[in-house]
């Protein structure tokens, strides 16, 4: 009986803390292996030394990436403030805080692909 007590706490509890965990509301999938594509895969990872990297390997600066690279036919401001990509707009000295929006929390929960298509 006691196994059983406590089988069933610890089922509880890791359901309990699946459901808090969070869910990546999207997945980036690379239409093509263009440069712009590679750049706009490396700010969808939302991690600096993935981007770093990439930025080495292309050989473009911030600059390049923040002010002239469009991700899906969107600015990168735009692109990193619509997937919540914070760590990328950090690294890229991009303002993605300012914004207002009203989202839908069943809609966000939901796995997302996205196909990436970078500037030509």
């Amino acid at each position: 009986m006691i196994s059983f007590k406590a089988t069933l706490y610890s089922t509880v509890l890791l359901g309990a803390a699946t459901l808090t965990a969070p869910v990546m509301a999207a997945t980036f999938v690379a239409a093509d292996s263009l440069p712009g594509t590679q750049a706009c895969m490396a700010v969808a990872s939302n991690k600096r030394l993935t981007l770093l990297r990439t930025m080495k390997d292309l050989r473009i600066d911030k600059h390049v990436i923040s002010k002239k690279l469009l991700c899906n036919d969107l600015s990168v401001g735009d692109f990193v403030t619509l997937y919540d990509l914070n760590k990328s707009a950090r690294f890229l000295n991009i303002e993605a805080s300012t914004s207002t929006s009203i989202r839908d929390l069943a809609k966000a929960n939901k796995p997302l692909v996205v196909i990436m298509a970078g500037s030509k």
